[in-house]
């Protein structure tokens, strides 16, 4: 498993806490910086994956092998212009 650090809003906390809830319970882990470790709650989820939003992320990934994707290093870049304050690492 890897380690990554970002600074987060507090306001925006619980959103991250919802959003990590969609990956498989033992994947993600999370800890304060002070190492305590926060359970990510598995609450049942409105979300729905119908055959649209399925066609939408077929669509995506054809784009992607036909070279219309955008590079990482500037993805990067938009979310650093876009939020000077989260930190990323390598």
């Amino acid at each position: 498993m890897k380690t990554y650090q970002i600074d987060i809003e507090d306001n925006l906390f619980p959103e991250l806490k919802r959003i990590l809830g969609f990956l498989p319970k033992d994947g993600v882990k999370l800890r304060t910086q002070t190492g305590y470790e926060i359970a990510i709650d598995n609450e049942p989820s409105d979300f729905e994956l119908t055959d649209e939003y399925k066609a939408f992320i077929d669509e995506g990934i054809a784009e992607l092998d036909r070279g219309e994707g955008i590079p990482h290093e500037q993805v990067v870049a938009e979310m650093q212009a876009k939020y000077p304050n989260l930190i990323f690492k390598k």
